[in-house]
């Protein structure tokens, strides 16, 4: 994988091993649309380029200090130009401004973290094209919790894309998907894991607590950016062959084997809400549909938006 930087010494926090850096420019990137994605995040300061061992899938690295955008949008805006954006193309800030969540809320983003995203192209049709790409993010996600010592298994999904270690929320995953003809032709993901800083976030009843992966692990010396970006982009790779493949069936069973909302007490609110007052619903969830929709008892029909409040939280 090629590896673009514009701060060697920020690159070496999340990158292992000695590495040769040289200087690069963007003529020599192979189409518009990566020379638009290098032009948005670096602007016209010296860039440095070497490379990183990774699974063959991945192909580019964008790695930025400070990222003045949200590079899930900026993926998703230059997906839409059409100019040529890659398979298998990651960029990873350091810290950042106007980065969001899912429907737009504010994340914040402070050095420490991992803010990742990812450009793919599957060239083909997959069933449950509308939900298979957040499933994707979020296994992934868990399974690289997974490999941190004493956090295997610890971590859980809050419906339909937050990820929860003991009630407090440590990361969250978005999915962009563009299709022709029902040909999925490209998509974006976005992830962010608060790895070894804990955030300054108002609770809300959505939100109760946040927290970070040092804070969790009974070793906080296991739980370094390096380790846990190569793990993530692995476990990424990994999945990603077995949706692929057909097997995305696998993937929802650990999807729902991890829920944290499945048998529980739960309040529904308007995805606009910003209380817990303006509610969908109040129930059990008897289960997930293929396609994520929540399933509660006394419902006739399933859900398939809103903000979720885990009472026994609040």
């Amino acid at each position: 994988m090629i590896v673009f930087t514009d701060s060697i010494e920020h690159a070496e926090l999340v990158m292992t091993g000695n590495r040769a850096w040289r200087r690069s420019v963007p003529s020599g990137l192979a189409t518009a649309g990566l020379q638009r994605l290098w032009e948005a995040t670096y602007g016209t300061r010296a860039i440095r380029q070497s490379k990183l061992e990774a699974a063959r899938r991945w192909s580019y690295l964008f790695l930025v200090e400070s990222a003045a955008v949200s590079h899930y949008d900026l993926l998703i805006d230059l997906s839409r130009q059409g100019d040529g954006l890659p398979d298998g193309l990651i960029c990873l800030a350091g810290s950042g401004e106007g980065f969001h969540g899912f429907k737009g809320r504010a994340w914040s983003a402070p050095k420490g973290n991992l803010y990742v995203a990812v450009h793919l192209t599957p060239q083909r049709r997959l069933e449950h094209s509308s939900t298979c790409f957040t499933v994707l993010a979020a296994v992934s996600v868990l399974d690289a919790i997974d490999r941190v010592p004493g956090l295997d298994c610890a971590a859980g999904i809050k419906w339909v894309n937050d990820i929860l270690i003991s009630g407090a929320k440590v990361g969250g995953v978005l999915a962009y998907t563009q299709s022709e003809s029902e040909v999925i032709t490209d998509v974006v993901l976005g992830i962010g894991l608060n790895v070894e800083t804990t955030p300054p976030v108002t609770p809300t009843p959505f939100v109760p607590r946040v927290g970070a992966l040092r804070e969790a692990a009974p070793d906080p010396g296991e739980c370094q950016l390096p380790r846990v970006f190569q793990t993530l982009v692995q476990t990424m790779s990994d999945n990603y062959e077995e949706l692929l493949e057909g097997r995305y069936a696998g993937l929802l069973d650990r999807y729902r084997r991890r829920s944290l909302v499945v048998g529980r007490e739960i309040t529904l609110c308007s995805e606009k809400s910003r209380s817990a007052r303006d509610i969908l619903a109040v129930g059990r969830v008897q289960s997930l549909s293929d396609d994520l929709e929540l399933v509660l008892d006394g419902y006739d029909r399933p859900f398939s938006r809103g903000r979720l409040v885990l009472d026994r939280e609040y």
